[in-house]
């Protein structure tokens, strides 16, 4: 019997407030047969995964419940939603292996999914046999105030406000440099697709490990600035200093916000260990 943790997302029908729903509902900006049909389907996938699952030593945790860096004790961990539960899952303190489960693939594009609900029976009895195929996900390790964080795809490092500049030292590949700007996108080539690619950096091809970082919107004062945006293949590192309170780091998307003192390190490195992600043979 081994034990597994299975990580589930919540449906929007679920987490929305009634009040929401008709008001999205009344305003055109959401069509309730598709939130309607999107949670049955996940409910279903997620019911094929829990049956594939029989036997076996199972802790369940949705999303909503998950609190990064915790350590769980299991040999699998199974995610069934799209890739915002994988990015929720990543941030376990956990070196077992992923099985990521798309639970609505008419409508999710699912990056970081590597199976559907169908799959996964297939997948299971290959891992208890020792023969799964493995895919690694090389990642990066953001750190800061004694604290460590692992992101799959990307970092932006930005202020609180949106509309507020951002002001930080950024030291990188010798160089160093006072900013004021938008604020900074970070990402693993996994991430190269991302919000980093719709800013203007070019996407990385095969996956192998990767820094990429993008100045967003820089002001240029008094003198022009240089260092605006690079690649490095494998990462060496990079660090930011933010020169005034207010700032954080945004983790994965919306997954885990990080605020930051005004003067304390934050570095970049290549995290010691991938993810590992069961994959069809």
């Amino acid at each position: 019997m081994a034990r597994v943790l299975l990580v589930h997302k919540t449906p929007a029908l679920h987490r929305l407030a009634r009040a929401d729903r008709e008001r999205l509902v009344a305003s055109g900006a959401a069509d309730r047969e598709r939130l309607t049909s999107a949670a049955e389907r996940h409910h279903a996938a997620l019911a094929a995964v829990r049956a594939a699952l029989a036997g076996e030593a199972v802790a369940e945790l949705p999303v909503e419940e998950l609190r990064p860096g915790a350590r769980p004790d299991a040999e699998l961990v199974v995610t069934v939603g799209g890739d915002g539960t994988v990015f929720t899952a990543n941030t376990l303190a956990c070196e077992a292996p992923y099985l990521t489960v798309n639970s609505d693939p008419l409508t999710s594009i699912g990056h970081f999914a590597r199976a559907t609900a169908e799959q996964v029976p297939a997948l299971l009895a290959a891992w208890r046999a020792g023969r799964a195929a493995v895919e690694e996900l090389p990642r990066l390790a953001i750190a800061s105030g004694g604290c460590s964080w692992r992101i799959l795809n990307d970092c932006l490092f930005t202020s609180i406000n949106p509309a507020a500049m951002t002001r930080y030292v950024l030291e990188v590949d010798g160089g160093r440099e006072i900013q004021r700007s938008s604020g900074m996108w970070i990402a693993t080539a996994a991430g190269s697709t991302g919000a980093i690619h719709s800013a203007g950096a070019e996407a990385v091809a095969g996956g192998g490990p990767a820094l990429l970082w993008r100045v967003r919107e820089p002001f240029h004062g008094q003198g022009r600035l240089t260092l605006l945006a690079g690649r490095q293949l494998p990462p060496r590192g990079l660090q930011l200093v933010p020169a005034l309170p207010g700032i954080a780091l945004y983790l994965d998307g919306p997954n885990l916000t990080v605020p930051l003192r005004a003067g304390e390190t934050v570095t970049v490195t290549p995290a010691p260990t991938p993810l590992r992600l069961l994959r069809p043979g």
